[in-house]
């Protein structure tokens, strides 16, 4: 396991264990803990990682058709289960989808009945109407929000795709000459769109990611690949230790939930991708930055909810997928969440919520 100070290397400078994240913003107060990744990582080296798996499956469709579908469904992939809203949920061939894995099954299956869904002339006329009807339930009605937003997203997608005469992503991945990284790498070509413009990179790791264990794409510099921080990975960081906000103001924020500013948000989702990257360098081998956000993503969605955490046991209705419930089972005590025992926040009343902020990136 490598020793705390190459935590240093990620671009901050440490101060009493922890590293402060180099883009903090005006704030200044956000930081990667050393010791709480070093406690983190500790916990997962005695246990068996599975490898990345997507609940729902590659969409069945040929090699330049899958590249086009997740194209699609990344760039409207953002809040699909917001606070106060109904979660964005339904059935499909008799099987129930929520949040991200319904988004997948809808359009997957709406691609296979249309190939026209796949191409870049029609996503640059598509309407919020479209989506509205696209992604319905019979039973539970219309649930995706923000759907104006959305569809600008993916009219600008394929009116950038048109004007570069792109008619396919493997266009894009033929022209970066396989490299996530560089001037003409993946990271930078998509850019030119603006549901990739995160300068966190969000949905292009998840993107890129999704390609490569379909089976379809690997890349010349894989090393550069980096993890796709998610809301619910920024909420469990932000209890478990590994990132914390020393800044009292933008604390106070999260604690009562008023909205952040870019620059605060930039700092808390760079210092969670730093911490996750930490925890996967002193792991070593087949531990990426990658299998750790599928383990916490997974972990973090299922058993660290807003309201009820499964900090000291887990219900019987928790949708942890199998394959990580062997985590989730301790020494003593019941089944609960597989970081309870390295977690700042387990016994605590009040637990700090991911930050609050207006943005289509994520």
């Amino acid at each position: 396991m490598d020793h705390p100070a190459a935590v240093g290397a990620m671009g901050g400078t440490r101060a009493g264990g922890s590293v402060v994240h180099a883009s903090a913003g005006p704030s200044g107060g956000v930081v990667v803990d050393a010791e709480a990744c070093e406690r983190v990582a500790a916990l997962l080296a005695e246990r068996l990682i599975p490898k990345p798996q997507e609940e729902i499956g590659p969409p069945g469709l040929g090699p330049l058709e899958t590249g086009n579908f997740y194209l699609l469904l990344v760039s409207i992939c953002h809040q699909t289960s917001p606070r106060g809203q109904a979660p964005l949920e339904g059935r499909i061939d008799d099987v129930h989808y929520r949040g991200w894995d319904y988004l997948s099954a809808k359009l997957a299956t709406a691609a296979r009945q249309s190939a026209s869904f796949l191409q870049p002339d029609m996503w640059a006329r598509l309407t919020a109407r479209d989506l509205q009807l696209l992604f319905r339930d019979d039973e539970l009605g219309d649930r995706l929000s923000d759907r104006a937003g959305r569809a600008r997203l993916v009219r600008d997608l394929g009116r950038r795709m048109l004007a570069n005469r792109w008619k396919w992503f493997e266009d894009l991945y033929n022209a970066s000459d396989r490299r996530i990284s560089g001037r003409r790498g993946l990271l930078s070509l998509l850019k030119e769109f603006k549901a990739y413009r995160d300068p966190i990179n969000k949905k292009s790791y998840l993107l890129l990611g999704l390609m490569q264990y379909a089976g379809f794409w690997t890349y010349a510099d894989e090393q550069e690949m980096g993890p796709p921080v998610d809301y619910h990975e920024i909420r469990g960081h932000l209890r478990i230790g590994t990132v914390s906000v020393l800044d009292a103001d933008l604390r106070d924020k999260l604690l009562r939930q008023i909205p952040v500013t870019e620059a605060d948000d930039l700092a808390i989702r760079g210092a969670v991708r730093d911490a996750i990257v930490s925890i996967a360098r002193m792991l070593g081998g087949a531990v990426t930055p990658m299998v750790l956000h599928y383990l916490f993503w997974n972990v973090l969605r299922s058993c660290c909810t807003h309201v009820s955490p499964h900090c000291q046991a887990c219900p019987d209705n928790c949708p942890l997928p199998s394959r990580y419930v062997p985590l989730a089972i301790h020494e003593s005590g019941p089944r609960r969440c597989p970081f309870s025992p390295v977690c700042a926040s387990a016994n605590l009343i009040s637990r700090l919520q991911e930050h609050v902020f207006d943005t289509d990136y994520y």
